[in-house]
């Protein structure tokens, strides 16, 4: 058994990256300007565009056009709640049509939560965008 601790942390960094690496959900961070700091690679499958594309653009212009109101709202309303001291956000769920490279849209099912650090300042968003193409074309199916 190895009790190396900077091997173990080594092991633990090698299989986080294996799994964002291998899942379909897209993982990702913005700052509080609003911009990506990290897209998962299974944007490519998701979306289209390679995780530097998304980096290199603002978070919004991911969201379809319709939708985008809401994605701001959120993302204000935390930044508010943050500005009023509170230093812990519950996760946010919220449905989002995403834009695809192709010139479609992903609808997605969308979890983040706000990060602060020792300090209690706020560092970042987490989040995970997850295709529910399926879920919302069987829904639809429903309703007709």
């Amino acid at each position: 058994m190895n009790n190396n601790p900077l091997a173990a942390l080594a092991g633990s960094m090698d299989l986080l990256k294996k799994i964002l690496e291998t899942t379909q959900d897209v993982y990702w961070v913005i700052d509080k300007t609003g911009r990506f700091v990290y897209v998962s690679p299974s944007v490519v499958q998701q979306r289209g565009y390679t995780p530097e594309e998304v980096m290199n653009m603002p978070a919004l212009d991911s969201i379809h056009e319709s939708d985008r109101q809401t994605a701001q709202q959120t993302f204000t309303l935390g930044l508010e709640m943050i500005d009023k001291g509170l230093t812990r956000l519950p996760a946010g769920k919220v449905r989002l049509r995403q834009t695809h490279k192709n010139g479609s849209f992903v609808w997605t099912e969308v979890v983040s939560e706000f990060f602060f650090n020792e300090e209690r300042e706020f560092m970042f968003v987490l989040g995970v965008s997850r295709n529910i193409n399926e879920l919302v074309a069987a829904e639809q199916q429903l309703k007709a």
